[in-house]
């Protein structure tokens, strides 16, 4: 005599395991809203939530996996984001008048695709209120994680009222000389 079962859920039945079968892509749709109202929602939540709902223990790597591929699912991956940088200036520049922003490419770039070396920029407002300001700039780097590593180089001031002024950003492939330069001499000519 065979017996058929209505609905079945493996999920349901395992107690204290790491399930193999149970792929990050899957738990990423599980904690989907979680991170979307979270973008810090920790790995270790993670790991409880799906203990909960499913069941399952999951690795701490698998997890972590998940946390990634649900943040790409919500955000975009680090690719089309990066592809994005270009429309995400102009649209600095539309929304911000008079906004100044200078591209330098790499010599080898191919005419139907230039790849910048680095990107500098100032907003119109910081311009004009940098005349106002105590004449000493201050100049920093800091490192840019995620899959593209580079560098943001800044110039800040301070205003009368002694608060911090940001001035003009570049974005940079790594901290070097000739990086810095370049930054200083578009930093000069504005």
């Amino acid at each position: 005599m065979i017996t058929w079962t209505p609905a079945h859920s493996f999920f349901t039945s395992v107690s204290h395991n790491n399930n193999r079968t149970l792929r990050s892509k899957v738990v990423a749709t599980h904690i989907q809203q979680q991170v979307l109202a979270n973008l810090s929602y920790m790995v270790k939540q993670i790991q409880s939530l799906i203990k909960e709902k499913l069941n399952v223990d999951i690795t701490y790597g698998k997890a972590w996996a998940a946390r990634k591929k649900s943040i790409e699912n919500i955000y975009g991956s680090w690719d089309e984001n990066f592809q994005e940088l270009p429309s995400y200036i102009m649209a600095l520049q539309q929304a911000n008048p008079g906004t100044i922003v200078q591209w330098l490419h790499h010599p080898y770039s191919q005419s139907d695709c230039s790849i910048f070396k680095y990107v500098f920029w100032a907003f119109r407002p910081s311009i004009e209120a940098f005349s106002l300001c105590i004449l000493v700039i201050s100049i920093d780097a800091t490192n840019l994680s995620g899959t593209y590593k580079g560098k943001i180089l800044m110039a800040v001031s301070k205003n009368a009222n002694n608060m911090i002024l940001p001035i003009s950003y570049v974005l940079v492939d790594e901290e070097t000389n000739e990086s810095w330069k370049w930054f200083l001499q578009q930093f000069a000519e504005r």
